[in-house]
């Protein structure tokens, strides 16, 4: 299934969909992309893990509202930034990143205040979209860089 195909189906609920990729298409500059979508996918069942108290690891909101820590931050800061700063897809995918950093540390802010409600809220709305929004952009990245 093509990258495009792909994504429109997860994007679209179809949580069936298999990405298979050539080992070729999955890399781009070290960053492979299966394993990156696989991690920031992970982290709405890790939010919402913590939001409905069933969460065994707690998680510290400054790290997690940075966007240089995981794989593909210090991907895009690192040999990204070296490859494809120059191309908008890099900086798109850069940006909405970063807002999705914050939209997860805004969700752990909310809870530890006790405004679970307002967590899912932005759970629900601002992280899935920011969540999205990074998928879309990675296949673009990737889809620009290798046509």
């Amino acid at each position: 299934m093509s990258l495009k195909s792909w994504l429109l189906k997860k994007l679209a609920g179809d949580d069936s969909a298999k990405l298979e990729l050539s080992p070729e298409e999955e890399q781009l500059s070290g960053l492979n992309l299966q394993e990156v979508l696989g991690a920031h996918m992970a982290w709405k069942d890790k939010l919402t893990s913590t939001l409905n108290g069933t969460s065994e690891e707690s998680y510290d909101v400054t790290s997690v509202s940075q966007d240089t820590l995981c794989v593909l931050g210090k991907w895009l800061y690192g040999p990204g930034k070296k490859d494809y700063a120059h191309i908008p897809e890099y900086e798109a995918l850069r940006a909405i990143h970063a807002e999705f950093h914050l939209c997860a540390g805004e969700v752990l802010i909310e809870y530890g205040k006790g405004e679970v409600i307002s967590a899912d809220k932005i759970l629900k709305g601002k992280f899935r979209d920011a969540s999205n929004q990074i998928q879309l952009e990675l296949v673009r990245l990737f889809s620009s860089v290798k046509n």
